[in-house]
């Protein structure tokens, strides 16, 4: 080989390579089009595509979907259907919410049980007691998962019709996790007898034993706290879910062993851990989190944690960290942080936390009913949820 070739193959090997340019996404123009289209699976990946991002927040994909959701329900696809009643569940506005109404209880009766099961879902949304009593008949139903799918989605409604369903639901081993998440949604003092019983139930099984223990807690029972701070000082693997609950439900004594705990490295539950003793406000608190959550060195999803933590507690210095997380380059640091930074920024987590704060001091806190999204992994892994896909908040 020359010289000269040589140098021209070196300098060819220094170049650097295209950075790969992955799939190219659909324009909102393009998947709008799609829907309107003959092709079954392509109106179903159109819907789903533009659902997801009108809860990523896009306005031109929620125009898209909303301006096309009569004929979406009536679609021939039945996860179109599922997609359209996913839409109307987006919706927060009763006027808009009530121009769908007549098509959602319709669709109760649908001939696919999942387009069904969602659209309890839905209805259970709609303003008004007509939709109400119609969600509520259906925990008389023949069908066991449209009994089950009523009741729970009641619990998200906070309606105390729900209870008996969910509490009979404990006793069968594939509902009741579910049927715990339920309750502690729902928080109604008339499920802590049936709730109790199972948390007594030698032959259960530490998780749902944990939850059984948050919802005795939620309810405000001594023994459901006491079990979480003895989970949490534990080495199991309902660990995360413990310490999650602890900090949701205000549990106070537990801010020792989750101290600890959000000091061990490579422990799964140290980001439940941080999330908890942000929720809790406990004492230095604010200087760990800030410490992790501005070091390049820790693991990403471990700084979320603690930009989580530091959201809830909502002091200028908390604030100010993750403004500055939200500015570091990377869209997944953008992304992650940016609940944390809108909640803290609306002042919501200032003054949950100052409720918080007075709550704690007593013998025996009352929790807050759940209003923060499920616990993030690390976790356990749970059986599967029947439950539809939470909906962000938004205007429309």
């Amino acid at each position: 080989m020359g010289l000269f070739s040589w140098m021209k193959k070196a300098a060819r090997q220094d170049e650097p390579e295209p950075a790969d340019s992955g799939p190219v996404q659909e324009t909102v123009d393009e998947l709008a089009e799609a829907l309107d289209g003959p092709d079954g699976a392509a109106r179903v990946d159109a819907a789903r595509a533009l659902l997801d991002r009108w809860r990523a927040g896009d306005v031109q994909a929620a125009e898209a979907i909303v301006g096309r959701l009569e004929g979406l329900l009536e679609d021939a696809e039945p996860q179109v259907r599922i997609a359209a009643l996913g839409a109307v569940r987006m919706m927060r506005k009763p006027e808009n919410l009530e121009k769908h109404a007549s098509a959602v209880l319709g669709l109760l009766a649908d001939r696919a049980a999942q387009v069904r099961t969602a659209a309890v879902w839905t209805a259970a949304r709609l303003p008004g007691p007509a939709a109400r009593e119609q969600v509520r008949a259906l925990l008389g139903s023949a069908e066991e998962p449209m009994r089950f799918a009523a009741a729970c989605a009641l619990s998200d409604q906070r309606d105390p019709a729900a209870v008996p369903q969910l509490a009979a639901a404990l006793r069968e081993d594939y509902r009741r996790q579910e049927a715990l998440s339920a309750l502690l949604s729902l928080g109604d003092p008339a499920a802590l007898p049936g709730v109790a019983e199972l948390f007594e139930d030698e032959s259960l099984g530490e998780l749902d034993r944990t939850l059984a223990a948050a919802v005795l807690a939620r309810l405000g029972d001594s023994r459901g706290a006491a079990h979480l701070v003895e989970r949490i000082a534990a080495d199991g693997d309902d660990r995360p879910i413990a310490a999650e609950w602890a900090g949701r439900l205000g549990v106070a004594d537990a801010a020792p062993a989750l101290e600890e705990l959000a000091g061990s490295d490579g422990e799964p539950a140290r980001g439940a851990a941080l999330r908890a003793l942000g929720r809790l406000g406990a004492p230095y608190a604010e200087e760990r989190l800030l410490n992790i959550a501005t070091s390049a060195d820790e693991a990403e999803d471990l700084r979320m944690d603690a930009a989580e933590g530091l959201a809830e507690i909502g002091s200028p210095a908390a604030i100010a960290a993750l403004r500055g997380l939200a500015d570091e380059p990377g869209r997944r640091s953008r992304r992650c942080v940016g609940w944390p930074m809108s909640r803290a920024s609306s002042g919501r987590c200032r003054r949950s936390c100052s409720r918080r704060s007075r709550r704690t001091r007593r013998k025996r806190p009352r929790p807050r009913p759940r209003t923060l999204p499920r616990p993030r992994p690390p976790r356990p892994r749970l059986r599967p949820r029947t439950r539809p896909r939470p909906e962000s908040s938004n205007s429309t």
